[in-house]
């Protein structure tokens, strides 16, 4: 029996743009960090020669129109091969995914393309996140100095990603209801800039706690042009980027 023509037609669209603006790439490795996160090595011939920043993103073609968005912690342009870090989390389609994938396996995937642009990648930068931002704050690292905070769920599902991104010096607080945890946050927020007044502040991570901290840091006189917001995930909605 013949597919309906909407979908005969949908399947075309996603092929041609799929074409002519994606990349196909190999899962060369993958690592498990504990129970929580794989660390995942893409390789292929369409990975080399490509401009990348740290803090840019990269979208993964699911099936469909499912996307799920990652941060690149190294890319070697030369060798055309690239790492990011999944963390295996609820039940949605990127943990699927991710849960599923073995070397060997093809993908499609979009990007690089900007996401959080530092105006100094090399300056110091204070990443305040969660689990999603060990990512970007891994990429920051390899380039500059980094202080990170994060909010998680299991400091103990945590900790081993930390260690093998070379992230020990991490502060961790435990999600508490209500945000109350973030009143800590906020405190070593507060610590780090007495250090360094002129650290560039990115804020990634849930929504929630984003717009929490961006007030804090506008009720303590940290103009906009000093920090970076980045929402990569909010309670209710799936699939931001």
């Amino acid at each position: 029996m013949n597919a309906p023509l909407g979908a005969r037609r949908a399947g075309l669209l996603e092929a041609t743009v799929q074409k002519l603006f994606t990349r196909s790439v190999t899962v060369e490795d993958i690592v498990e960090i504990g129970s929580a996160f794989r660390l995942i090595t893409l390789g292929g011939a369409a990975l080399a020669d490509v401009v990348w920043t740290p803090g840019d993103k990269l979208q993964m073609q699911l099936g469909g129109w499912v996307q799920r968005t990652y941060t690149p912690i190294d890319w070697d342009a030369t060798a055309g091969r690239t790492r990011f870090l999944a963390h295996l989390h609820a039940d949605g389609p990127g943990t699927q995914w991710a849960r599923r994938l073995r070397i060997g396996d093809a993908c499609v995937v979009f990007g690089p393309r900007k996401s959080i642009a530092l105006a100094r990648t090399d300056a110091p930068v204070i990443v305040f996140g969660d689990e999603t931002s060990l990512g970007l704050a891994a990429a920051l690292s390899r380039h500059g100095a980094v202080s990170v905070l994060l909010e998680v769920a299991s400091v103990a599902d945590t900790l081993p990603a930390l260690e093998h991104l070379h992230l020990a010096g991490a502060h961790l607080s435990t999600r508490a209801a209500g945000g109350a945890h973030l009143s800590d946050m906020e405190s070593h927020l507060s610590a780090l800039l007495m250090q360094d007044a002129g650290a560039a502040i990115v804020l990634t991570g849930q929504a929630a706690s984003i717009a929490r901290m961006a007030r804090f840091l506008r009720e303590t006189g940290i103009g906009a042009g000093q920090r970076h917001s980045k929402a990569y995930w909010a309670n209710g909605k799936k699939g931001l980027d």
